[in-house]
């Protein structure tokens, strides 16, 4: 291939959606929206599998496009799969896994514009409007043998073909994130 080409369209954000990062399997997509939310995709297949909500209730559509103190500006998924970091106009950092719809810790962080995880995922780097970096040590997990076999298979697998393989139902679901 010598060009690049559309492959698909996300729909599903009812705002501008400003920040997107692949998890380093390629299997799921993160995306940060003025919606006040993260979702978390299937790229392969289009379906969010995952709504991470900075503000409960969750706006309806037609109001999610207001100034609403929280917008979602900046997302980052750690070099693990399991953990993603979020930046919001409320003035907090957020810490989620993507096993969990609510998140596993918060921090303050006044006008963050962007964040991301060390290629290690020991430290998440966020970057504000005054110009400065902040930094945060993030807990050491050891992944299960089960979610490292499931990023080995996700990373030469799409889902169509996960979804095609001999194996029961519940495999399935685990392989593509559903479960």
């Amino acid at each position: 291939m010598d060009k690049y080409s559309l492959i698909r369209k996300l729909e599903g954000h009812h705002n501008d959606a400003v920040a997107c990062e692949f998890s380093p399997d390629g299997a799921l997509l993160a995306t940060a929206s003025y919606d006040t939310r993260v979702c978390v995709w299937d790229p392969y297949i289009g379906v969010i599998l995952m709504e991470l909500g900075h503000l409960f209730p969750a706006p309806s559509p037609i109001f999610a496009g207001g100034a609403n103190d929280r917008w979602v500006r900046a997302v980052s998924f750690s070099h693990d799969g399991l953990h993603i970091a979020s930046v919001a106009d409320d003035k907090l950092v957020r810490f989620w896994r993507i096993d969990e719809n609510y998140p596993v810790q918060v921090a303050p962080l006044s006008n963050g514009l962007c964040c991301a995880f060390s290629t290690d995922g020991s430290v998440l780097a966020a970057g504000t409007q005054d110009g400065s970096v902040y930094f945060w040590a993030t807990p050491r997990h050891v992944s299960s043998l089960q979610h490292l076999c499931r990023m080995a298979i996700r990373r030469v697998m799409p889902t169509s073909q996960v979804e095609a393989l001999p194996i029961p139902p519940a495999m399935v679901a685990f392989l593509s994130y559903r479960s």
